[in-house]
Parts: structure tokens; sequence; C-alpha cells
């Protein structure tokens, strides 16, 4: 192989997902067909980590030596107040400071730092990518969150570096899903907030936009607030049903919980479609001695209650942006939802009635814009293509 690409890559709490342009066009990565690339690394006691697909399939049969939503652990600052209480609950392996400001993970009796565990993930994309388009890989546009610490983004650079990757850019999340959901084809004057709902992070964007030219005017939202919050409030409400009936704290047990965690996840998604769906887990819990499967279907009116603290939270951080921008609600000509967990119709329903007067738009690609956004914006680094200018903050 010896042209090369650039590609945009969306390095996600849940999923990672990336895309290269092919003649003008966005082709996304896949992996067995799916462009959502699940951000999950197995560490077995022989041989590479195990990454995707592949390594979910190890998360209930070694909880421990699996590792999952990384991103919500790299650069983290373990010596803030509250940093580890934030992270613990929900890991079965041990997590801790190491040197430099470092965070490791005590993975099969070996210290992991979390850039390594992040570049398996990375290197994983980028030979999927050369696979499919038959090209080399050497850099790539990677996105952030719009609130990203600079601890965060050393870490991302860290991370490429050990999978022989250069960044030349970093961009904010909401730019990119903003661009992928075609608002630079709708030529202004406008006034947008960008609301980014993805696995682990929430962010919001106030963006002016003038013809093609869009200027960042203020960022937002909550680090610690995503898809996978969605996921653990159920996983804690369905515990809390268990417990209540046979007495047995499936909390307590590695394995029946992360088992859980994937069905609740699946069933999230589920519930972004239809009004119910159907969560089946074999030998959940233990009743009198004996061994109980879970069999329940859970509705989107009965989820909905459990999600309303986590997308209060959300609210909350849209109304800090509206007033770091200085606007009101009056100013604000569009809202545009993207990310996976946006696609939750009781999140949908809440912005729009707190907007009831202002146009939002909710896009079908909310689960990849963010990849095919900062694909496009390969497209400054002599890839080719357009793409629109860029003021202030597009850059983290």
């Amino acid at each position: 192989m010896t042209r090369e690409i650039v590609l945009g890559v969306d390095f996600g709490t849940s999923y990672t997902s990336a895309g290269a342009l092919v003649d003008g066009r966005v082709e996304m990565v896949v992996d067995n067909g799916d462009p959502m690339i699940p951000s999950v690394v197995h560490i077995p006691e022989r041989g590479p980590p195990l990454v995707g697909r592949a390594a979910v399939g190890q998360l209930a049969a070694y909880p421990g030596s699996t590792v999952a939503s990384i991103k919500r652990i790299m650069g983290s600052d373990l010596s803030e107040a509250g940093a580890l209480r934030r992270i613990a609950p929900t890991v079965p392996y041990r997590i801790m400071a190491g040197a430099g400001g470092s965070v490791l993970l005590k993975l099969r009796n070996q210290d992991w730092v979390a850039e390594q565990v992040a570049a398996a993930i990375l290197d994983r994309v980028r030979a999927l990518a050369e696979q499919r388009f038959g090209a080399v890989v050497r850099r790539i546009v990677v996105t952030a969150s719009a609130v990203a610490s600079t601890g965060y983004q050393v870490a991302l650079r860290k991370a490429a570096r050990l999978a022989h990757l250069e960044i030349l850019e970093i961009v904010a999340e909401p730019i990119a899903g903003a661009l992928a959901a075609g608002m630079h084809a709708r030529l202004g004057p406008r006034r947008m907030l960008i609301c980014d709902f993805g696995g682990g992070t929430f962010d919001v964007t106030a963006i002016d936009q003038d013809e093609s030219r869009f200027r960042v005017l203020a960022t937002g939202g909550d680090p610690f607030l995503g898809g996978d919050d969605l996921d653990q409030a159920l996983v804690q409400a369905l515990a809390g049903l268990i417990y209540k009936r046979a007495h047995f704290d499936l909390l307590r047990d590695a394995v029946r919980r992360q088992l859980l965690a994937l069905r609740c996840e699946s069933t999230k998604r589920s519930l972004s479609t239809a009004a119910e769906a159907r969560l089946t887990m074999r030998d959940a819990y233990i009743e009198n001695g004996v061994n109980r499967d879970l069999d329940v279907i859970i509705e989107r009116t009965w989820a909905a209650p459990l999600w309303a603290p986590l997308f209060a939270r959300a609210l909350a951080a849209v109304d800090a942006t509206l007033a770091r921008a200085g606007w009101i609600d009056s100013d604000v000509d569009e809202v545009v939802l993207i990310g996976g967990t946006s696609l939750a119709p009781p999140f949908q329903e809440l912005v729009r009635r707190r907007f009831e007067h202002v146009e939002v738009t909710a896009t079908d690609i909310a689960n990849i814009a963010v990849a095919m956004g900062a694909t496009l914006l390969t497209g400054r680094h002599g890839v080719g293509g357009s793409v629109p200018v860029l003021e202030h903050a597009a850059s983290v």
C-alpha cells in the first residue's frame, strides 16, 4: 500500500467511528458492516488485546480484564475530590494514580496506562481502515468534547502516538456533528445551539452562522453525563427490583452486573425506536438457592422517569451555555441534536418543550455524525473536498 489517506475519527466513550474522504464522499470504516465500533478492550492471558465487538463478548465473562468507556478515565485528575468516586463504582478493576498524572488500570495483575488501552482502539480503527480502503493511515483528525480538559487532550495525543498516528487537529465534537448534519449547506445568518449527547459527555455549543462562516460564541456541558449513565440508571432500578423480590444483591456480583449493563444498553437503544423492549438475562439472580432468569418488558414510559434527573442536568448545561453566550431563548433560531443519546425520545420531547417556539432538528445519523464531520474536516489537510470556515473555539 503506497497511497495514504487521512481518517476523521470520533473517539467515543461507548463507540468509536471513523471515515475517509473517497472521491469527495464520506466513506465510513466498518467492523463486520457496522460503522459503530465498541470502545471496548479485552486483555487476554496471552496475545494482543481484543478490541471492539470481539472484546464485548468478553465483558461479562472477564469483567476484571475488559475495559469499556476508557474515554471517561483518560486524563482524569485522580487527586481531585470525587474523581475516583465518579469512576470506581462502575468498574470491576482497580484504578490508580500513576507517575506524571497518568491513570493506571490493574488488569490481570499488570499496570496498564489508560492511553495504552485507548491506543489499542485507535490501532484497531486504523487496521480496519487500511483493510477497507487499501491505503496507509498515518494521520488523523480527531474529535473531543467541547469541554475536554487539557489533561484529556494530552492523553489523547499520547494514545495516538502509541498507535503510530499523528493527530493533525483536535476538533470540538459539536462542530463536527453540525457539519455532518448539513448545517454548513444552509446559509445563514442563524444562531444555533448544538447539543451533543454522547456516550460519556453532554456538550452544548452556541454558534453564530453567517453564510458558510461559523463563529463559536460559547461552549458548555457536563463531562460526566452520557448514555452510560442512562444504562446505569436502568441497572440500578432493575437490581433494586430483584433485591426487593429475592433479597439478592446483583450489584455485588461483577459478572452479573456487567451482563445486566450490556442488556440495559441494548434495551436503551431499542427504546429509541420502540415504545417497549424485552430484556432477558439467564441466571440473573439467586432466589431461595435457585438460579432465576430475568425476563421483563421495559416500557419507555417506565424508563423515562429514571432518566429524568439526567436529562434535567443536560438542560441545566443548556441554560448555562445560553447565559454564557448572552442569549435568551428568542435569540436561538435552531437547536440541533446530535450524539447517540439524543435519539432517546423523552430527551427530544423535553428539548422541544423547553424550546417550543424554536426549530429543533434531530438527525437520523446522530450516532455517526461526529465522525462524519471529522472526516469532512480532513479536507483542510490536503485530502480533497471543501469545508466551511470555522472561527474561534472550533478546535479544542
